[in-house]
């Protein structure tokens, strides 16, 4: 299932200047700060379908089966990495990629990112080293399901 970008009506001017991002493995959430008055708007919800389906559902097939030498020995392949590992990598590459091209743009000039623990590793990862010095400050925490008015107040004072 392809992954959406469900973009949010705003009525502030482009080029927002600093963004907070709220994200998990299974959705990411973009919020612009106002220059005014430093509260969030929320620009794009970013819903990443995959990773609400468990590895059995996701992967149907059984895994591979080699057998080897005159005794017929035999083994089953085990995958490098689980299903949600690489469906939140995946997610990872792909909101690093949007965040890269709005570093290039001269869309952000700051980034706060907020996120669950594991994915806030992937995302360091992922990050291209451009967009990496935008981050002003990073907060493992797992904030997608808050409301604004808890993201901002995790936030220091002064954005």
């Amino acid at each position: 299932m392809p992954r959406q970008f469900t973009p949010r009506p705003h009525s502030s001017e482009p080029g927002h200047a600093a963004w907070v991002v709220a994200a998990d493995a299974g959705r990411a959430r973009i919020f612009s700060v106002s220059q005014d008055d430093g509260q969030l708007e929320e620009l794009v919800d970013f819903v990443n379908p995959d990773a609400r389906l468990q590895d059995r559902d996701a992967v149907s097939d059984r895994r591979g089966h080699v057998t080897q030498g005159a005794a017929g020995i035999g083994h089953a392949f085990e995958p490098r990495e689980s299903h949600g590992e690489h469906v939140a990598e995946s997610f990872a590459k792909d909101l690093c990629e949007r965040l890269g091209t709005a570093q290039r743009s001269g869309e952000v000039t700051k980034i706060y990112l907020l996120a669950a623990p594991k994915f806030l590793g992937l995302l360091r990862k992922n990050l291209d080293k451009a967009t990496q010095r935008l981050v002003v400050l990073e907060l493992a925490s797992d904030l997608t399901l808050h409301s604004r008015h808890d993201i901002r107040s995790a936030l220091p004072a002064q954005l």
